[in-house]
């Protein structure tokens, strides 16, 4: 098979590790889309690579889809094509059912370092989630905090509302009394929510769901502007928006942008 040099043009007739050699005591340039296998050279990667498809002159190290027969000139490459194509993670061999099932999975604790710490304890919180549940479940001993007084906390420091629901009237956490009598369901023999009928073994099961955010007032919203979602927790907005399921936001921005959120020096702006 003849090689040439594409800056003199010299054929060589021995193969290409003799037109290689010559190029590199020469200071000569490699043609830029050659074939893998034979001297065919074209005018872009997508010819190329679409010469190289139709006529297997893939190198025999070339990277390969787990799943097909796509091969590509970097692992990178097939790395984003199993997860744009096939929903599959190659380090947890694993299959999703959808594109957002497997960035969920690939923004979890698995796949992600641990990188953000407490601001007034230091400790290892993980992801910007973390922190935010460290924040409002009181588990900073530096810091006095729960998801009352965070809320008070960052509203101060958010006058435009950009993440906090600006004209929400808000006077603490709702309250409610318990009837066991009326609480209790003997068909299901279990204590019944009467906000969404959940049903709970114990009477001390239900005060805690009715204490749990999920009957309190949505306290923030996505900064997305055409996401109309409303959270009653810091952490599940900032959870909303690791998943990147709006897109307003990529997961490593989520975590950069957490200090600016719980620190109490700066007001929080687009």
């Amino acid at each position: 098979m003849t090689y040439y040099c594409p800056d003199c043009d010299r054929l060589f007739y021995s193969g290409r590790k003799a037109r290689d050699q010559h190029c590199r005591a020469t200071g000569h340039a490699l043609p830029r889309f050659e074939c893998d296998t034979c001297s065919d050279c074209f005018d872009d990667e997508y010819d190329r690579r679409e010469h190289m498809n139709l006529q297997l002159h893939w190198c025999r190290n070339a990277p390969e889809c787990m799943l097909c027969c796509f091969r590509a000139v970097t692992k990178t490459e097939i790395i984003k094509h199993e997860i744009e194509h096939h929903n599959y993670c190659a380090d947890c061999k694993r299959q999703f059912a959808n594109l957002n099932c497997i960035q969920q999975h690939l923004n979890g604790k698995i796949h992600r370092a641990s990188t953000v710490n407490c601001p007034f304890c230091k400790a290892r919180c993980g992801t910007a989630t973390g922190l935010s549940h460290h924040l409002e479940r009181g588990s900073c001993p530096r810091v006095p905090m729960d998801r009352q007084k965070l809320y008070k906390y960052i509203k101060n420091r958010d006058p435009s509302g950009v993440i906090t629901n600006k004209r929400l009237e808000w006077y603490g956490d709702k309250t409610y009394d318990i009837n066991p009598r009326l609480a209790w369901n003997p068909w299901a023999k279990a204590y019944e929510c009467y906000l969404c009928h959940k049903l709970n073994s114990s009477l001390h099961g239900l005060k805690m769901h009715l204490e749990s955010p999920k009957h309190q007032q949505k306290l923030y919203h996505c900064l997305n502007p055409t996401c109309l979602r409303e959270f009653a927790t810091l952490a599940a907005l900032i959870n909303h928006l690791e998943s990147e399921s709006c897109k307003i936001m990529r997961f490593q921005q989520v975590q950069r942008s957490i200090a600016n959120i719980v620190d109490p020096n700066r007001i929080i702006s687009n």
